[in-house]
């Protein structure tokens, strides 16, 4: 692959079957770090029993994950753009194997934090990667089918991952977990080395490189990426708080309300399904489609909370735009970008959808203490209706340069 500053349109004829097997091995991996991401949320209060601290400083250890892979992941990904991504993608498992083993022993809170940012260090760089890699194994039409699997490892890793590991660590404990974790990526990472195809980057000499402001994909790429962080600030905004929502807004028993979160997870699990088909078959307007979705999900939930099968539909609706979100919004990155802005592209979505995830994490805790859980709906539903017209801008000015 070679570097260039025009919008790329990835050519039906570069890859002659579906690579099934390594999207499956990079759809694991995301399924293992998202897993092991979340896993001190499902295990704070075994983990502050254990280590003798108060749980909401074992909620610290998902905070800082998030601060580390907003500081971190564009200055690692730049760091290793030349190195082969399959290297990369190995290595940062194995890192992140070695940090959630060390989690798994450690003999205080203060090593546990370390060992964790030691992970969100692995972690952001692997994310900003592997839908790159993905991406140079797959042809143009294959494109969203592809990202689709790769990324429905997260969905499954809310759906399946986390309260598995959960279970396991109620069984035995918190360190099991953990450790199982970590030996499950050690085993990964060396299949992932030795099974997986190169992809390198070969650079244009200097001289024959256009500067990066005659860039024709930056356009189109800003615009997908504050609709990306408006998007992680929407989701955390309300989903953060649903729990208050379900018992005050919408007066749903607490016995009821792991099995309306079920109702979401699974429904996230049919909106990847469909992702892909939709992301091949309607390439500039599928992105934005799904986010109407989201409107009208925030929509109703805001309005009609008192209704208990809208609430219900809603969200159902709500998870399936969540699972076919993150594939189809990768799938346009990669579509949009250039072959030199990929790998930055990919990092910098990352980012901003940490940022945002930190924004609305803060500000549904200000407007549930001010105004009540339903507001956060409200809210929700008006930020994400600007991150849809932002993506339907992203694919008009793709479209045009890329014309």
């Amino acid at each position: 692959m070679t570097s260039s500053t025009a919008s790329v349109t990835l050519p039906d004829s570069a890859v002659a079957r579906f690579p099934l097997g390594a999207l499956l091995l990079l759809s694991l991996g995301v399924f293992v770090t998202v897993t092991a991401e979340s896993l001190p949320a499902g295990l704070m209060p075994e983990m502050a029993a254990d280590l003798g601290v108060d749980p909401l400083r074992i909620g610290l250890l998902v905070s800082v994950w998030a601060i580390v892979v907003i500081a971190t992941s564009i200055p690692l990904t730049r760091a290793t753009r030349r190195i082969d991504r399959r290297v990369v993608v190995a290595v940062s498992l194995a890192v992140f194997a070695v940090a959630n083993i060390a989690t798994a022993f450690a003999p205080s809170y203060e090593v546990a934090f370390a060992t964790r940012v030691v992970a969100a260090l692995a972690h952001g760089v692997f994310w900003a990667i592997v839908i790159v890699y993905a991406t140079s194994l797959l042809s143009g039409a294959q494109l969203g089918r592809g990202l689709a699997l790769v990324t429905g490892g997260g969905t499954a890793a809310t759906v399946l991952g986390l309260p598995t590991a959960t279970a396991l660590a109620q069984l035995t404990s918190w360190r099991v977990s953990f450790a199982v974790m970590g030996i499950g990526m050690l085993v990964l990472a060396a299949v992932v080395f030795r099974r997986l195809p190169r992809s390198v980057v070969v650079p244009l000499p200097a001289g024959q490189r256009a500067p990066l402001r005659h860039d024709r994909s930056i356009p189109p790429l800003l615009a997908y990426g504050f609709a990306g962080l408006l998007i992680g600030l929407a989701q955390f905004l309300a989903f953060v708080y649903i729990r208050p929502y379900l018992a005050e807004s919408a007066g749903i028993a607490d016995g009821w309300a792991s099995a309306l979160l079920f109702v979401y997870g699974a429904a996230g699990i049919l909106g990847v399904v469909v992702a892909g088909p939709l992301a091949d078959r309607f390439p500039r307007t599928a992105l934005t489609a799904s986010l109407l979705v989201f409107v009208a999900a925030y929509g109703a939930l805001a309005v009609l909370h008192h209704v208990t099968p809208v609430v219900i539909v809603a969200l159902a609706l709500w998870g399936a735009g969540t699972g076919a979100m993150f594939p189809l919004i990768q799938t346009a990155l990669m579509r949009a970008a250039s072959d030199r802005l990929r790998d930055l592209a990919s990092a910098s979505i990352v980012v901003l959808f940490n940022v945002g995830i930190a924004g609305g994490s803060w500000a549904g805790g200000q407007l549930t203490a001010t105004y009540g859980p339903t507001a956060n709906m409200a809210v929700s539903a008006v930020v994400v209706l600007v991150a849809a017209a932002l993506t339907a801008l992203g694919a008009s000015l793709a479209s045009r340069r890329a014309g």
